[in-house]
């Protein structure tokens, strides 16, 4: 499990400073990077409260040290690696979608670290992707009850 936790970071760095170095759209890549690189750490393991806000610190670390490398502006990247750390944790499956909040409050914790400002935007919109899928979920459960 640590290996695979470590891994998670050298993975999502050296695949944003790819997508820069290659040109790719760097805005939309990172989340799909970070949401990649989350859902299969997860699902090489039971997902915990612990190794889901470790997988999703180490998912961000990587995400900024990408960033920082590449000299890109941090705020609207750091945003959407948030988002795709949470959508990462909630489409591993029903375990870890439970910790999608610690996996969110990891992601600020990580990105606090990094800026105060950023922090900021990152947790609004992390706070945004909660609610929509406590309203997915939701939603969800009505139907499966009106199936009954």
């Amino acid at each position: 499990m640590g290996q695979e936790e470590s891994k998670v970071k050298e993975t999502v760095r050296e695949a944003v400073v790819k997508a820069i170095e290659t040109g790719e759209d760097i805005i939309d890549k990172v989340s799909i990077i970070t949401r990649d690189a989350v859902k299969k750490a997860l699902s090489k393991t039971e997902p915990t409260k612990e190794r889901v806000q470790k997988i999703a610190r180490e998912a961000m670390e990587g995400a900024t040290q990408g960033l920082k490398k590449a000299n890109v502006r941090l705020e609207e990247l750091t945003k959407k690696a948030a988002e795709g750390v949470v959508d990462g944790t909630k489409t591993a499956g029903s375990k870890a979608e439970e910790f999608a909040r610690d996996a969110a409050e990891a992601v600020v914790d990580t990105v606090r670290e990094t800026s105060k400002k950023t922090a900021e935007i990152v947790r609004d919109a992390i706070q945004g992707l909660i609610e929509g899928f406590q309203e997915a979920r939701k939603k969800k459960d009505t139907e499966s009850e009106d199936e009954s």
